[in-house]
C-alpha cells in the first residue's frame, strides 16, 4: 500500500478516536431559571436542577465522563427560612428519594470528571507533507514541503483541555456547600456531585437533634430545669 496513503489513514484514525479537546462552559447556578422545587421538610427550602453539565452543549467531554464515572451533577438553590444560622453539612440531611445520599467533595469530583490532557500528545504525529512526487517503486515521497503541524495541534488541544479542567475545578470549589453557613433568610447556590446513576427527587430535612425554629436551645449539661446557666 502507498506509504503516503497509509500515513493519512493512520492520522485520520487517530483524529477520529481521540477527538478534539473540549472547553468547559460554566454552569452558573445563579442564572438557572428551571429549578424544580423539592418537598423538603422543615423551613430550609431546596430547589434543584439535574443534568447541570448538559445545560450547555459545550460540555460534551465532561458529560461523557459524568456518564462513565456514574455521577449526577446537580445545581441547587437553598433558602434558609429559619430564625437561626444553618450549617448545610452539620444541620441538614440530603435525601435522594427516601434515602440519605452522600455528596462527593468538589475536589474529588473535579478530579474524576476531568478530561485527559496527555492523550493529545498523540497529535504530534499529525504532520503534513505538501507537494512532491511519489516513487512508484518504493512508495516514498520525493520533494515537497514538510509542515510540522502536529506539535501545534497537540499543544492547542492540551491547552484547551487543561484550561477546561481548571475552570471546572474552580467552579465546583466556588459552589461547594460543605459546611456552608446559611444565615436566616439567605439564599445560596451550590453544585452537588452525587455518585448516582438513576434520577430521584431530592429534598432536605433537619438532622436529628437540630434546634427547631422558635424553640429554645437545649440547656447545658448539669443545668437545672427552669434555671438560667451562669
Amino acid at each position: 500500500m502507498n506509504r503516503r496513503f497509509t500515513h493519512l489513514l493512520a492520522t485520520g484514525w487517530l483524529a477520529f478516536t481521540t477527538g478534539c479537546a473540549g472547553s468547559y462552559s460554566l454552569i452558573r447556578p445563579k442564572s438557572i431559571n428551571t429549578y424544580t422545587p423539592s418537598a423538603s421538610t422543615g423551613p430550609v427550602a431546596l430547589d434543584y436542577q439535574f443534568d447541570a453539565l448538559r445545560l450547555t452543549h459545550r460540555n460534551k467531554k465532561y458529560v461523557k465522563k459524568e456518564n462513565k464515572m456514574g455521577y449526577r451533577v446537580v445545581a441547587v438553590r437553598v433558602t434558609n427560612n429559619w430564625d437561626r444560622e444553618v450549617n448545610f453539612t452539620r444541620d441538614l440531611n440530603l435525601l435522594y428519594g427516601e434515602r440519605p445520599v452522600g455528596i462527593v467533595p468538589s475536589a474529588i469530583a473535579a478530579h474524576d470528571l476531568r478530561q485527559g490532557v496527555a492523550i493529545y500528545l498523540l497529535y504530534v504525529l499529525l504532520n503534513v507533507q505538501v507537494g512532491g512526487t511519489t516513487d512508484p517503486r518504493t512508495g516514498n515521497t520525493v520533494g515537497g514541503t514538510f509542515l510540522p503541524t502536529g506539535p501545534f495541534i497537540a499543544g492547542g488541544n492540551m491547552l484547551v483541555a487543561s484550561g477546561g479542567n481548571t475552570n471546572l475545578r474552580k467552579e465546583f470549589a466556588a459552589y461547594d456547600l460543605t459546611n456552608r453557613i446559611i444565615k436566616p433568610g439567605e439564599t445560596v447556590y451550590g453544585i452537588l456531585s452525587l455518585r448516582e446513576t438513576a434520577v430521584a427527587p431530592l429534598r432536605l430535612e433537619p438532622r436529628a437533634g437540630t434546634v427547631q425554629p422558635g424553640l429554645p436551645a437545649p440547656a447545658p449539661a448539669g443545668a437545672m430545669p427552669g434555671t438560667a446557666p451562669r
